[in-house]
C-alpha cells in the first residue's frame, strides 16, 4: 500500500463502530512489550527552543547529513529536555512486514527501519539534502556524479560482516530500482514500482569505491529528487543472492538492526553501533507490536503500552486528549493523496464523459470529513505542496471541488451521463476494490452511498481482499475496475505524473493511456528551465480535468500523532515532506528520551 495501514493505526482495519477495549496487555500478547517508562524518564511538556543552526545539504554539495533545524511551527511543538540515551521505542502495527524486497515492495517493509536513502528532502522546503551520498554534482547534461559518504557500515551479519557501503552497492541498488535486472532476474517489470523516480536513467556504474557515475538518455530535472523517494530504500547488493524469503538473515546500514521477527506478533530492532551518524541512535531498542484493532492501539498508548499513536479519527483524538493530557500532540499536512482509481479500459469508465460525471457528482467535503473531521486538504490533480501544481484556493474554486457550485455541477454530471448514453447511471455497474483498511472502506461506503442516491440506475458493490497482499498483487496486476486507496506524493511533480499517468508509468494502476499526455510528460522531464516546466505542468493539470478525468483525488490527509510527553526529536522528522508514514522508524534514531 502507499500510506502503510502497518505504521501507528492511521489506517487500521476496524469497524465503523468501536468500543475503548482496556487491558490490552493481557488479551493481545503484548506482556513482552517494553513499557515506555523503559529508559524514559520524568515526562516533559512540549516548548519552544531556540532554532538550531540551518540543515546542510543542498543540490550541488553537502558536507554531512542533513538535519533539520529545530523551530516550533502551527502543529509541530518542540519537546524540551536533555537527550536520555537508552531505553526502547515501542509502536503499535497491525501485521508484521510481509513484503522483504525494498526494490519490488508496494510499501514498507524492515528496510524503511535498517536502510537509508541516498539523499533526502528538507521536512519543510523540500530541498534536497545530503545522507549516504554526501555530494552529487552535474558534470555535463546527461552525467551526474554521485559521491557515497565514507564510513557507513553495514550490520555485522553474514556476508556483509560490518563492511562499507560503497559506490558499487549504490550503483547496484540504482539499477535495480530501474528495473533494469528484471529480464535477469525473472522479475515482471512491472514488479519495480517505483522506476518511474529515475525516469531517463541509462546506466548507473561505479568508477571508484565513492563515486557513481550516472548516465541519462536525456537531460532531466528530476533524477536528484527521483533519489529521495521514500520506497527508495538502500540494501548492500548481497541481499539477492541471501534471498528475501528470511527477513532474519537481512542486514542493512540504517539506525537499528533486525533481531526479533514473529510473524504477526511483533518485530525488535536493536541498535546499530557502527551507525555512521554519530551518537545516534539513541534508543537501544525499537518495537512494533501487533495490535489487531486502533481502539486497542489507542488504549494501549493510554496505558504507556507504546510510545506513539498516529492517524484516527475526531473521536480517537478527542479520547487520547481527554484520558492523557500530558501526551504530546503533532498534526500537518500529510503527503498521502486519497482517491478513487478506475480501471480505464473497464466498461463505462472507458468514456471521459462517465469518469467527469463522476468527479463533478461527489461531495468532497462530506467524504474527508467523515472520516477524518475537519484538518484534511482539498487536491484535484497534483499535491499543493508543488510549486507548479493548483494552489488550494485554485482547488476550491474547481467544478466539483467548488461546494457553492455543487448543484450546478451535479446538473452537468447528469447531461454528461445522458450524452454517454447512461441516464441516471444506467448501465455503470462496477466493483470497488478496497485496500482492508478502514479509511478506506470509509471513503468507498461514502462514495458508493452519494452516487447511487443521485443516479438509482448506477450499480456500486465493494469488495475487500483478505490482505494486503493479495490487495496489492490485484491492483498491480490490474485487476479490478476501480479502487479506493491513497498513494504517497513523489518528491517531484513531473515525476508523480510519469508513475501514475504515463502509458509506461510504473504505477499507471488505471491502466490510462494517451499520445498526448505521454508528449507532455516526456516534454517536462527533460526541460530545465523552472518557468517552462512549470508551465507545462498547468496546462497538464487543465488537460487532467477537463479531457482527460483517469481518477478523482478525494482529498489529502492530515497527519496526527501523539507521542508520549517525554520522547523529543520528532519535530525534526514531521512536516509536509516528512512522508512520515513511512519514514517515521527510520527517523526514530533521531529520537530520544529526556531527562
Amino acid at each position: 500500500m502507499d500510506r502503510d495501514s502497518y505504521w501507528f493505526g492511521a489506517s487500521r482495519a476496524y469497524g465503523r463502530r468501536r468500543v475503548l477495549r482496556g487491558a490490552v496487555v493481557g488479551g493481545l500478547g503484548l506482556a513482552g512489550a517494553a513499557l515506555i517508562g523503559c529508559g524514559g524518564g520524568e515526562e516533559k511538556e512540549a516548548v519552544a527552543t531556540k532554532p538550531a543552526a540551518p540543515a546542510a545539504g543542498s543540490p550541488a554539495a553537502a558536507a554531512a547529513p542533513g538535519t533539520p533545524a529545530r523551530q516550533e511551527r502551527p502543529g509541530v511543538p518542540v519537546v524540551k529536555g536533555n537527550p536520555k540515551p537508552g531505553g526502547t521505542f515501542t509502536t503499535s502495527t497491525t501485521a508484521t512486514f510481509a513484503q522483504h524486497d525494498m526494490h519490488t515492495a508496494l510499501a514498507g517493509t524492515i528496510w524503511h527501519v535498517t536502510g537509508e536513502r541516498a539523499l533526502e528532502l528538507d521536512e519543510w522546503s523540500g530541498e534536497v539534502r545530503a545522507n549516504v551520498v554526501e555530494k552529487w554534482e552535474t558534470a555535463s547534461p546527461t552525467q551526474l556524479i554521485l559521491k557515497v559518504r565514507p564510513g557507513v557500515k553495514t550490520h555485522n551479519r553474514a556476508p556483509m560482516n560490518g563492511r562499507d557501503f560503497d559506490a558499487e552497492d549504490l550503483a547496484w541498488n540504482l539499477t535495480r530500482i530501474a528495473g533494469q535486472t528484471a529480464d535477469k532476474e525473472k522479475i515482471p517489470l512491472t514488479a519495480f514500482q517505483r522506476a518511474s523516480t529515475l525516469a531517463g536513467m541509462d546506466r548507473a556504474e561505479a568508477v571508484d569505491k565513492s563515486t557513481v557515475r550516472i548516465t541519462m538518455k536525456e537531460p532531466t530535472s528530476t533524477f536528484f529528487k527521483g533519489l529521495t523517494e521514500i520506497r527508495n530504500q538502500l540494501m548492500p547488493k548481497e541481499v539477492v543472492e541471501i534471498g528475501f524469503g528470511d527477513p532474519m538473515k537481512l542486514a542493512g546500514f540504517g539506525p537499528f538492526m533486525l533481531t526479533e521477527f514473529q510473524p504477526n506478533v511483533r518485530e525488535t530492532y536493536t541498535k546499530h553501533e557502527g551507525y555512521y551518524r554519530k551518537g545516534e541512535p539513541y534508543f537501544d531498542k525499537l518495537q512494533r507490536i501487533v495490535v489487531p484493532d486502533a481502539a486497542a492501539a489507542v488504549s494501549a498508548f493510554i496505558s504507556k503500552q507504546i510510545s506513539v499513536y498516529g492517524g484516527g479519527t475526531a473521536q480517537d483524538i478527542k479520547t487520547i486528549k481527554a484520558a492523557r493530557p500530558d501526551a504530546v500532540q503533532y498534526e500537518y499536512t500529510g503527503a498521502n493523496w486519497f482517491h478513487m482509481r478506475p480501471h480505464t479500459k473497464f466498461g463505462a469508465f472507458t468514456d471521459f464523459r462517465v469518469r467527469k460525471a463522476i468527479q463533478l457528482s461527489l461531495n468532497y467535503q462530506e467524504i474527508g470529513d467523515g472520516y477524518y473531521g475537519p484538518g484534511w486538504t482539498p487536491t484535484a490533480v497534483f499535491h499543493p505542496n508543488y510549486p507548479e501544481a493548483f494552489p488550494v484556493d485554485k482547488v476550491k474554486t474547481l467544478p466539483g471541488y467548488n461546494p457553492s457550485t455543487k448543484e450546478k455541477d451535479r446538473q452537468e454530471a447528469s447531461k454528461l451521463l445522458a450524452a454517454a448514453g447512461r441516464t441516471g447511471g444506467e448501465g455503470v455497474d462496477f466493483e470497488i476494490l478496497i485496500a482492508p483498511a478502514d479509511v478506506y472502506k470509509e471513503n468507498a461506503l461514502r462514495f458508493q452511498d452519494q452516487l447511487t442516491k443521485l443516479y438509482p440506475k448506477m450499480k456500486i458493490t465493494i469488495k475487500t481482499p483478505p490482505d494486503n497482499a493479495t490487495y496489492a498483487k490485484l491492483q498491480s496486476d490490474r485487476n479490478f475496475q476501480i479502487v479506493s486507496y491513497t498513494i504517497t506524493t513523489l518528491p517531484d511533480i513531473v515525476l508523480e505524473g510519469i508513475s501514475q499517468y504515463h502509458s509506461k508509468g510504473s504505477r499507471n494502476y488505471g491502466a490510462w493511456e494517451n499520445a498526448e499526455t505521454d508528449r507532455m510528460l516526456d516534454k517536462a522531464l527533460g526541460e530545465v528551465d523552472p518557468k517552462a516546466r512549470k508551465e507545462i505542468m498547468l496546462q497538464f493539470q487543465e488537460k487532467f480535468l477537463n479531457e482527460w478525468q483517469p481518477l478523482v483525488q478525494l482529498y489529502i490527509d492530515p497527519e496526527r500523532y501523539f507521542f508520549q510527553g517525554n520522547i523529543s526529536g520528532f519535530d525534526t522528522s514531521a512536516g509536509p515532506w516528512g512522508f512520515t508514514g513511512y519514514r517515521i522508524l527510520n527517523k526514530a534514531g533521531r529520537w530520544y528520551y529526556v531527562s
